[in-house]
């Protein structure tokens, strides 16, 4: 039998052996993940979570604004925004001399209307926020959680926006502030938005999932968290 006559009978035997072997493995993957891709999670309301201990509670205020501001000044740009207006008139010459992102609203986060702040975090402060929002997922996929999107209430402030804050906010210092430094970010402590939707819940139970990727983070020395109860936000700054 000559080599060619070997090549096609190979061929024919491996069209016919194929599909045997092909169609049985297609039943088998069919079996096991289509349940999983018709599998609705649950809602926040169905789960059961655990109120944050005491230990979590004083991790949660082990670093008050001062460290939160000295890990800024030394990762974040060198100096204060006066205005809105200084940064958006020479925008993208700003984002490419600090290194900055604009943040958008993303499958992870929320960002509204921002009144007194601006949507521009350094880069690796955004890349963190991107992956509390990765890890913030994987726990609501591991507690077969549907997903949520936290909102993130302020970020990149200016001279005149802490100016504005101290007339409401008890918590806007004087004279300084880490969200000068475009290192540090607040999220709305309750506020989250169900996958496909734009009206948000309330929820302690989401929060405490939340914080508690967060205090891993702090734990592993990747930022500083505060939980403010006054303002009902939690101020994070990335070292």
């Amino acid at each position: 039998m000559t080599a060619t006559k070997k090549k096609v009978k190979r061929r024919i035997v491996w069209r016919r052996v194929l599909p045997i072997i092909a169609v049985p493995l297609v039943i088998i993957l069919a079996i096991t993940e289509l349940p999983k891709a018709f599998h609705q999670r649950k809602t926040i309301d169905e789960v059961s979570v655990s109120e944050l201990s005491v230990l979590e509670l004083r991790a949660l205020r082990r670093y008050s604004n001062e460290y939160h501001l000295e890990a800024a000044r030394t990762k974040g740009i060198d100096r204060p925004f006066k205005s809105h207006e200084e940064l958006l008139n020479d925008k993208y010459g700003y984002i490419i001399k600090y290194n900055l992102r604009e943040l958008h609203d993303c499958k992870y986060y929320e960002i509204p209307l921002l009144t007194n702040s601006m949507p521009f975090l350094k880069k690796d402060a955004a890349d963190f926020l991107d992956e509390l929002g990765r890890r913030f997922f994987k726990t609501l996929k591991d507690n077969d959680i549907q997903n949520y999107r936290f909102q993130i209430s302020s970020i990149l402030r200016t001279e005149a926006d802490q100016h504005n804050l101290r007339q409401n906010n008890v918590n806007a210092t004087q004279n300084k502030s880490s969200h000068y430094f475009a290192t540090t970010f607040d999220i709305a402590q309750t506020c989250f938005y169900p996958k496909g939707q734009t009206e948000p819940i309330y929820s302690y139970r989401l929060r405490n999932l939340l914080l508690r990727n967060l205090l891993e983070m702090q734990d592993e020395g990747r930022c500083y968290v505060l939980l403010e109860t006054q303002t009902k936000c939690i101020h994070i700054t990335v070292r």
